[in-house]
């Protein structure tokens, strides 16, 4: 029976006998029809909207500034605000990596997997979404990281506090910060499109509270304390999808010993490290900040927010926790001589029973198992 939800692998376009659920006499929704126009045109759809944008950008239309330049200049200090119109800048962005990403997909990732010895459509697409994500991530943890060692708050969780609100930023901190928020804006359209695994409500609760954390940092004046945690967050990140990625090349040994480095840096980072800057937001505050909310001076520290945020903290913690109990899991698989997989993730032999359709476009995947249920 074919899937009635959007969860299908990016790899394939949708017969049009399978656009229709059981109860083929009721109408498709509007939203419906939307959501499979955009999975349909993953690549077509935003560039038709970033070639209008930079058209008129070109054509000094009124407006179309925003959405390409950083908005709320100083001149005389060089520095940047903050302000309602940062949102132009950021749907600019969520379409470019939806662009981005359907295009690397597509014509670099996938040729790359085909040429190396991947025949499986499905594995191949998989081995494509990790290629994504190491370019990714690789990239902005090196920027992320150039921006903290060039920043007071560089390994000293005193300076998240001392000096607030810290309402200017430079150029590249400004343009950092919104397009990481960007990208996980976009990410929940990803989870979306991509093939569900067992963790999606996990995935979904993760997205929310990162979403969440970064745009009040960002409203709140905490992007120090931010950049701190993409960081931290942002290195496991790069070394999962490489694992992955030789996992699907069917370099085994290299993937197990890669997770034993990806699971060290896991308990380092998103445990330690980022356990120090939970307990730097509960206990250091109070020190060097006083305790307000005052709109014009763009301070907002009351103990309503600090415990807000640490609520966020530890939520984000919680999930992690979940997934080191995972990680754990397949360490001990390796241990007694297994391969390292994600078992998060639907079997390989589920996988390779999947009937694909079409190209790899950047459209859902309708799929149907090979054995009817």
């Amino acid at each position: 029976m074919a899937q009635k939800h959007l969860n299908g692998i990016y790899n394939g376009e949708i017969p049009k006998k399978n656009l229709k659920t059981r109860s083929e006499t009721k109408k498709t929704s509007l939203f419906s029809k939307a959501a499979i126009y955009l999975v349909e045109n993953q690549i077509e759809f935003p560039l038709g909207i970033i070639a209008a944008i930079t058209t008129a950008f070109a054509l000094n239309v009124p407006g179309s500034e925003k959405f390409v330049i950083l908005q709320y200049r100083d001149s005389e200090t060089g520095l940047y605000s903050k302000g309602i119109e940062d949102a132009y800048f950021v749907f600019f962005w969520v379409a470019l990596f939806t662009l981005l990403r359907a295009s690397a997909m597509e014509y670099i990732l996938i040729p790359i997997g085909r040429q190396s010895g991947i025949k499986s459509n499905s594995r191949c697409t998989r081995f494509a979404e990790q290629g994504w994500s190491f370019l990714y991530y690789s990239i902005f943890w090196t920027l992320g990281m150039y921006i903290m060692y060039h920043s007071p708050h560089w390994f000293d969780t005193t300076q998240f506090w001392k000096g607030y609100p810290h309402s200017r930023l430079n150029y590249l901190t400004k343009w950092y910060y919104l397009v990481q928020f960007a990208f996980w804006l976009q990410q929940v359209f990803v989870l979306q499109i991509e093939k569900r695994r067992k963790d999606f409500a996990e995935m979904i609760a993760h997205h929310a509270i990162t979403i969440s954390l970064m745009g009040l940092s960002y409203i709140f004046n905490y992007t120090r304390i931010g950049n701190a945690v993409l960081c931290i967050m942002d290195f496991a990140d790069i070394i999962l999808p490489l694992a992955k990625m030789l996992k699907y090349l069917n370099f085994t040994k290299m993937c197990d010993i890669l997770f034993g480095v990806f699971m060290v840096s896991w308990v380092i980072t998103r445990h330690y490290f980022y356990g120090y800057i939970i307990y730097s937001t509960w206990v250091q505050p109070g020190q060097y900040i006083e305790t307000k909310w005052s709109y014009e001076e763009e301070h907002y520290f009351t103990q309503g927010v600090q415990w807000f945020f640490l609520a966020l903290f530890l939520s984000l913690q919680a999930i992690i926790i979940f997934w080191f109990v995972l990680i754990c899991q397949v360490a001990f698989r390796v241990v007694r001589g297994d391969n390292a997989h994600d078992n998060r993730s639907e079997s390989e032999s589920g996988e390779e029973a999947l009937n694909i359709h079409g190209k790899a476009n950047g459209n859902v995947l309708s799929h149907k198992s090979k054995k009817s249920t």
